[in-house]
């Protein structure tokens, strides 16, 4: 098929301009010329622009311009852009693998959230054009400007005026970080390139049991000129330090991540909780002997030369503490307290978790940083008890050789020949009665466990006793983390548990005592009420210690009365002094019956009046009256509070 033919049939006013256009004729031969170089020689659509060339050059001839000079213009400039980008990418390509140095950053490591949060604190960054914006929240302890609170008034006369923040969740700002991508910044007067890049993989394990089969993967990638990544270092361990750097005052609590997220391993094993300030020892109500003693011997475990000293004569790198004692007695607190004192994180571990098995409790413990607090609360509701099935026949029948014995040397002793002799044959009759019934008794229990677990060799969820023991002091355990183990009923636990090497100190917590009921009160005023105080006498019992830390003491501080916003409170209360809150405090303590009041209880009552020292002493009378009362009569609901 003639495409010239066709095209001079359907435009023939085309083809005739064409014809009689002289002019154009050394045009046609140059662009013939050039189209081999462009392999458009035999392209029908070609021949379709030399139509419309024709007439545009037509159309330039008449202002005195050469359509041949412009087109070739045209190509110089697109060969020589080529050229230019060929030349472009090899001298790039020769500068990042020769002249640069590039560190990649998994989002699977922790050093991932250290880069994110400082580049979205970074100028250059958040005002970049391209950014991806993410929802920021911040915890209760953070200074947030609230100076322009709503206020709710619920009576005609303004009497009632109470807070309302309505408004905070849409002031709170969305955090802004780089968008994938490339970008540049500066640091230390040095350019560095950041390349943000995701990636999809398949995640076969989580397809073969049923859950998500894809995960998306980002990676961070730091690069400078020159041949060191020194640089690169210094940007990420000044990230890290800004990271850390309100993190001086505050105790940081983990737990485990969800089952979805545990698969992916690294900083995915553990998920941050709460971010709160460190509570100084001094509001930790024990007794300063055992305090002292706490502290003393995590001291000596967490110092640097201890490693080697327990690796010179083979014991394990392990310190274990239990503390017991009724609720509410200072337990949990204690555990956040010692924290803050040596600067450690707290990684809470739930055994009731239903999703947490023996392997994940395994990784979770591998996962561990070189020193932490590990904290199991409440082990003895965790169902970890020896079952019956475990015992060995040989076990089972010292058992109730034991227990047949017992009962045995309950009657008295004979003292004829004739009552020795019926004796003994009644001992013998007894003894094996009683262990024919103690083992029929055992077979019953058994089978009853059968009929409510199920088949035995099914497979168990949860956490088992060996599967625990295993995770503390097991061959492949951690070392070098505290751990902390709280029960209300020590008596409960297998003495497997609390074995010497696996609990090493022991510390039992006791309802308050007249003396920590005073030290209470004391506490529970004196920052609102002395004259002289300053938030720096929080945090002395840390910073007598040698560690200097940010005070957290202001954000513990009330500034608020609790009967409303802007209420005053009346002011012989202000005019309390300090001589006055002891003498205030002294009485109080001698109305509460010692061990009776756990410290929570007491700091419950005085949390109701904690801008009136005085309403708390005229009160605590009838309110010990209505809890003792109460706790006689086994009720639940407080009719005095």
């Amino acid at each position: 098929m003639d495409f010239t033919s066709l095209i001079r049939d359907a435009l023939p006013t085309f083809a005739s301009n064409i014809t009689q256009d002289r002019s154009n004729s050394s045009t046609h031969r140059i662009v013939e010329t050039l189209s081999p170089l462009f392999g458009t020689q035999f392209n029908p659509l070609f021949k379709l622009f030399m139509i419309f060339y024709d007439l545009a050059g037509s159309r330039l001839s008449r202002f005195g311009l050469d359509p041949a000079f412009i087109l070739t213009i045209f190509g110089f400039a697109w060969a020589l852009n080529r050229i230019w980008a060929q030349i472009y990418v090899a001298v790039c390509g020769a500068i990042r693998s020769y002249f640069t140095s590039n560190i990649q950053i998994s989002s699977n490591d922790e050093i991932f959230n250290h880069m994110m949060k400082y580049l979205s604190s970074q100028p250059s960054m958040v005002n970049s054009r391209f950014l991806t914006a993410e929802t920021w929240t911040r915890s209760a302890w953070e200074d947030v400007d609230e100076s322009d609170l709503l206020t709710t008034k619920i009576s005609a006369d303004g009497s009632g005026i109470f807070l309302n923040f309505s408004n905070q969740e849409a002031k709170a700002p969305p955090r802004f970080t780089p968008a994938l991508g490339s970008h540049s910044f500066y640091f230390e007067g040095r350019w560095f390139k950041l390349h943000r890049k995701q990636e999809t993989l398949y995640d076969e394990a989580s397809a073969n049991r049923g859950g998500a089969q894809y995960k998306d993967k980002e990676t961070l990638v730091l690069s400078c000129y020159g041949r060191s990544p020194k640089p690169i270092k210094a940007l990420l361990q000044h990230a890290k330090e800004q990271y850390y750097a309100d993190h001086n005052a505050k105790t940081i609590v983990k737990r485990p991540g969800t089952h979805n997220m545990r698969r992916f391993g690294g900083r995915h094993s553990w998920q941050t909780v709460a971010n709160r300030p460190v509570r100084p020892m001094k509001t930790v109500v024990l007794d300063a002997k055992q305090k002292i003693q706490v502290l003393s011997d995590m001291n000596e475990y967490l110092h640097p030369a201890t490693p080697k000293w327990y690796a010179n004569r083979g014991i394990p790198l392990r310190r274990g503490f239990l503390f017991h004692g009724p609720p509410g007695t200072g337990k949990t607190s204690l555990s956040f307290a010692l924290a803050g004192v040596f600067g450690l994180d707290i990684y809470v571990i739930s055994l009731l978790d239903p999703s947490l098995t023996e392997e994940d409790l395994s990784s979770l413990f591998n996962g561990l940083p070189r020193r932490c607090v590990v904290l199991l609360e409440d082990i003895d509701t965790a169902g970890l008890a020896r079952p019956p099935d475990d015992l060995s026949p040989l076990a089972e029948t010292d058992l109730l050789l034991a227990s047949s014995s017992a009962s045995t040397n309950a009657t008295t002793t004979p003292t004829t020949k004739e009552d020795r002799t019926a004796s003994e044959k009644d001992k013998s009759c007894s003894s094996e009665v009683n262990v024919e019934v103690t083992k029929q008794i055992a077979e019953i229990a058994r089978g009853l466990r059968r009929l409510m677990g199920g088949d035995p060799g099914a497979e168990k969820k949860g956490i088992s006793l060996s599967g625990l023991l295993n995770a503390i002091d097991g061959v492949a355990s951690h070392e070098g983390r505290v751990l902390i183990m709280t029960t209300n009923k020590p008596e409960n636990l297998d003495t497997a548990l609390i074995r010497p090497g696996r609990v090493d100190l022991q510390v039992a917590f006791t309802n308050a005592t007249q003396e920590q009921a005073k030290e209470l009160f004391e506490r529970m005023y004196e920052y609102d009420f002395h004259p002289g105080s300053t938030p720096k006498t929080t945090f002395a019992s840390i910073q007598e210690e040698g560690i200097s830390t940010v005070d957290p003491s202001e954000l513990t501080t009330p500034t608020i009365p609790a009967g409303g916003y802007g209420q005053e409170e009346k002011t012989e209360e202000k005019r309390t002094s300090t001589k006055e809150i002891s003498d205030i405090a002294a009485q109080f303590a001698s109305k509460i019956p010692p061990g009776v009041f756990s410290p929570a209880e007491l700091q419950g009552f005085l949390l109701k009046r904690k801008k009136t020292p005085r309403k708390a002493l005229q009160e605590v009378g009838a309110w010990v009256e209505a809890m003792v009362e109460q706790k006689r009569s086994g009720g639940r609901v407080i009719t005095v509070q």
